[in-house]
């Protein structure tokens, strides 16, 4: 099954469902697992930023999919092999971790509107705990574009943790960056790795230093999205944040994920009186308007 997407150029053009096979699953580090699927080709190929719903065949102790950011996409002749970054924290995810190779799942997607990482500026890619999944394939995406197409010089990659075991996906990410000729820098809370603190020290750091105009493209928990946002917002620096809610069907219909617009978003919200998949006046809906959001796009005041 095939539906047009929305009109935007972070939106894939199109989102199907199809079933998927499991590839590999591999543990990561304490609770975290990489787990690996293919799809047919005519699955469209995600971009860095959205997010796939997957479903566990029935018989199964949970009803609804799992929203999932991909942290990867690699094409071949046989279709596509998306890699996804998790941790096995409740029923449903702990059920996925028990998948083995030819397994299969039900997968719905892409979905939502990604990172532009077109915009031309360095791009700063700020990582916070599991946040990093998107932005292991923002840098990978941006190692298969020239710096020069961007007017960008190599990318910075900003990743905080709590503690130096919580950089979950640290290789991949090592990787990525210097396949593009970046910089990976590294923050955590207590000093066990990097720099002891955490990615808005890292910003106040390194920014002055780069020369340039920047582009932040973010992801991690919503306490570090606001104060990023606070950040860019503050000194007029784009900033695009990969946000988190309750999604339950990833297309806007359940109304489940609803996130507060900032005042300005509020009155220039226009939805030109025809139904729509996105949210009112008041809120927009992470799934279809986001996952992700420019940072003047919320009142991070109500967000928690």
């Amino acid at each position: 099954m095939t539906v047009g997407a929305l009109a935007d150029s972070r939106v894939s053009a199109a989102w199907m469902q199809a079933r998927a096979r499991v590839r590999r699953q591999l543990v990561t580090g304490p609770d975290y697992r990489w787990l690996e699927v293919d799809v047919p080709p005519s699955f469209p190929r995600p971009r860095p930023g959205q997010f796939i719903q997957l479903l566990l065949a029935a018989p199964c102790a949970v009803l609804l999919p799992r929203p999932m950011s991909v942290a990867s996409a690699e094409s071949h002749d046989e279709g596509v092999t998306i890699g996804f970054l998790y941790t096995a924290v409740g029923t449903g995810t702990r059920l996925l971790s028990a998948l083995s190779p030819g397994d299969e799942v039900e997968v719905l997607g892409p979905l939502g509107r990604g990172f532009p990482l077109e915009q031309s500026g360095i791009p700063v890619l700020i990582a916070g705990g599991r946040g990093v999944a998107p932005l292991i394939f923002a840098a990978q995406a941006l190692a298969q574009t020239p710096a020069d197409s961007r007017g960008a010089s190599p990318c910075e990659f900003l990743f905080g943790a709590r503690s130096a075991d919580l950089l979950v996906g640290l290789e991949s990410a090592q990787s990525e960056i210097a396949r593009i000729g970046g910089r990976l820098h590294l923050a955590t809370d207590d000093g066990s790795r990097g720099t002891r603190g955490n990615v808005i020290d890292l910003l106040d750091r390194i920014v002055p230093s780069l020369g340039g105009t920047i582009v932040i493209h973010a992801c991690g928990p919503h306490a570090m999205l606001k104060a990023v946002a606070r950040w860019a917002l503050a000194r007029s620096v784009p900033a695009w944040l990969a946000m988190e809610s309750v999604m339950a069907c990833g297309t806007g219909v359940c109304r489940g994920c609803p996130l507060p617009r900032s005042e300005t978003r509020r009155s220039a919200f226009d939805p030109d009186g025809t139904p729509s998949l996105f949210g009112n006046h008041e809120y927009a809906m992470c799934c279809t308007e986001g996952p992700v959001f420019e940072a003047g796009d919320l009142d991070w005041s109500r967000i928690e």
